[in-house]
């Protein structure tokens, strides 16, 4: 009996760790993709909305206000489109 335990506690350490080690690399690959893309990517205008005639402006700022507090200043609010359900 104790030999299938001490099988079953490695199989059980090496799964464990090719788990870990894959999904750390899929993290690694994706942190480095967002940082190229966010590297090289053009910068749209920075004008926070070219159009919102249709908008008041309290609504504007209470949406951007969201975006920032959520993205905790790195989002931007560069276009507001009114979805029809």
């Amino acid at each position: 009996m104790s030999g299938e335990l001490e099988t079953a506690v490695f199989l059980l350490a090496v799964g464990m760790t090719t788990v870990f080690t894959v999904l750390f690399l899929v993290v690694l690959t994706g942190n480095f993709l967002i940082w190229l893309s966010n590297k090289f990517s053009m910068d749209v205008s920075t004008s926070v909305l070219p159009e919102v005639d249709s908008l008041d402006k309290k609504k504007i700022a209470a949406i951007t206000g969201a975006v920032e507090a959520y993205t905790l200043g790195k989002g931007r609010v560069i276009k507001i489109e009114k979805v029809n359900d």
